[in-house]
């Protein structure tokens, strides 16, 4: 799927390109931004992490992006039966 201003609200990753850093093949390097799209502008989108940190990103260093399924609730498990 791609991203278009249709996610905004959803849950999104976004993998972006650090520009001026290298990665360890030595190749451009990435890194993956997960959340909740909040914006999506003509030159920019934003993404609110689960710690409610903000993270903007240029539309020109996105490389990939796709809609991912809220995060599982944490079950209780029972207490052990003695």
């Amino acid at each position: 799927m791609t991203l278009h201003p249709g996610l905004v609200g959803q849950r999104v990753v976004v993998r972006r390109l650090l520009p001026g850093e290298r990665g360890p093949s030595g190749g451009p390097a990435l890194t993956d931004v997960l959340g909740v799209l909040s914006s999506w502008g003509e030159h920019e989108i934003s993404i609110r992490r689960e710690d409610g940190t903000v993270v903007t990103v240029p539309r020109g260093e996105i490389v990939a992006g796709k809609t991912v399924p809220p995060r599982p609730t944490q079950r209780r498990r029972p207490p052990p039966e003695d």
